[in-house]
């Protein structure tokens, strides 16, 4: 274009004459500027096209894309293609790590930037350029990755180039939590200072990863449950869990995990592997100090079953003060409604020595109420004093007879009250029967006898 707007104007120009006619000045003034409109958007436009051409050249071909996803599929390391801070391609195992399963679609083309922590984006800026520049192998970075629910997960991340020309910001970025780190090189035992130390300490020493499996374990656990410590490695902690006592026990490792709380404390069952139980206390807290960091767990596990048996013996002996009452003197404990009946809803076992009937002769019975077995004499006078006692929600006393089921007549005291909810409203009465029957001599009984027909008042 310039070279052609260059001969039109010389030809012209050899042309010109001042006695020319107007049309060959305007086509030289035309060509003139022509050549000077060229020469502007040549200067303002090659520079782009060159660079264009050259990022063109640069982009990584479909061809390089497929044989790249193919290498992350097949790590099983959290691996992902990136076109600089671009990720192309994320693996299983970089999903699974981020608790991002399924969500492939999402990250693909996503900003890698967005799933580190923003106080580390300058660190991978720097990092990333210095790989590109460098081309240094073994290289790697120490930063913190979000995982999906916010919280983030230490790590190690390194780069390696997907383009031996050097052409192409095609890399392969491949990521280890650094606790899993350590279980591959901390905790192995050529390289654990203390191995006969823990072994020989009688308390359990466990440590799980951020999933629950157990990464660590001396042999204690072995005498515990006698399963071997090789057979119990990366395998779900709450498996060995007493399925009464799962939910406890995740909701607790799990609040360590997501950083929640540093510390916890429980009792719990652990099966062992002839199918049995034993008792265990867990103390266990988090193994990074940084709140809202998912971290692994290390903790202790004591076997507490001969202290659980011994409380459960002593609970069986244990007599309460009701407890002596029932064993000692003819009496029985219940709980009615406020009916006319008095049903029983409970009834202690000895009634059967206080009236010979069973307690389930007793409770919710049709056949046999309470108060058919009051003397006929005396059911009014107990109806109305324990009915006035409860309007004032005052206890009751009184002394009554009552006719067993082989029409003996027997001499009761019955202490009770009512039983009141928030509002005030009677749920029911309670209160303890007892017999005066074979403690009562002849004379006494005569002078109760006496007593109720002179005042009966006073046997209230």
């Amino acid at each position: 274009m310039i070279m052609l707007s260059m001969i039109t104007a010389i030809v012209f120009g050899t042309w010109w004459d001042s006695t020319a006619p107007f049309k060959i000045h305007f086509a030289v003034a035309a060509a003139i500027f022509a050549a000077l409109f060229s020469a502007v958007l040549t200067i303002a436009f090659y520079p782009r096209s060159q660079r264009k051409l050259m990022l063109a050249g640069n982009q990584p071909s479909d061809k390089n894309l497929g044989w790249a996803n193919d290498v992350a599929k097949r790590l099983s390391t959290p691996s992902a293609v990136i076109d600089g801070f671009n990720i192309i391609f994320a693996n299983n195992a970089f999903l699974r790590e981020l608790g991002m399963n399924g969500m492939r679609e999402l990250v693909t083309n996503m900003p890698l930037t967005n799933m580190v922590h923003p106080s580390n984006h300058a660190a991978l800026t720097n990092f990333m350029r210095h790989m590109k520049t460098n081309h240094e192998p073994h290289q790697t970075l120490t930063l913190r990755m979000l995982y999906v629910d916010g919280t983030t997960i230490p790590v190690h991340i390194s780069l390696s180039p997907l383009n031996s020309e050097g052409q192409s910001n095609l890399n392969l970025l491949q990521f280890s939590s650094i606790t899993q780190a350590q279980n591959d090189s901390e905790l192995k035992s050529e390289k654990f200072n203390f191995p006969s130390l823990l072994n020989n300490i009688r308390q359990i020493i466990f440590i799980n990863n951020v999933d629950q499996d157990i990464i660590y374990a001396n042999t204690a656990w072995e005498i515990l449950t006698d399963f071997s410590v090789s057979e119990s490695i990366n395998k779900p902690f709450l498996s060995f869990i007493h399925p009464e006592d799962i939910l406890l026990v995740e909701s607790r490792m799990n609040s360590l995990i997501q950083g929640k709380r540093q510390y916890f404390q429980i009792e719990c069952r652990v099966i062992t592997k002839n199918g049995s139980y034993r008792w265990i206390e867990i103390r266990a807290s988090r193994s990074s100090n940084f709140k809202g960091e998912r971290s692994s767990v290390i903790g202790t596990l004591t076997d507490i079953t001969q202290l659980k048996q011994l409380e459960a013996a002593q609970k069986h002996n244990r007599h309460s003060p009701v407890d002596m009452i029932m064993t000692n003197i003819p009496s029985m404990v219940y709980r009615c409604k406020n009916d006319r009946d008095w049903t029983f809803e409970f009834v202690s076992d000895s009634c059967l020595e206080v009236t010979e009937y069973q307690p389930y002769e007793l409770i919710n019975s049709n056949n046999v109420t309470y108060m058919q077995l009051i003397h006929s004499e005396d059911r009014p006078r107990c109806w109305e004093h324990v009915q006035e006692q409860i309007a004032k929600q005052r206890k009751f006393q009184m002394i009554y007879r009552i006719c067993t089921r082989t029409n003996k007549t027997r001499w009761v005291m019955e202490q009770g009250e009512g039983i009141f909810s928030a509002s005030g409203e009677l749920l029911a009465l309670e209160g303890v029967v007892i017999d005066l029957s074979n403690d009562t001599s002849s004379q006494l009984e005569f002078g109760l006898r006496e007593m109720l027909e002179n005042r009966p008042d006073l046997i209230k």
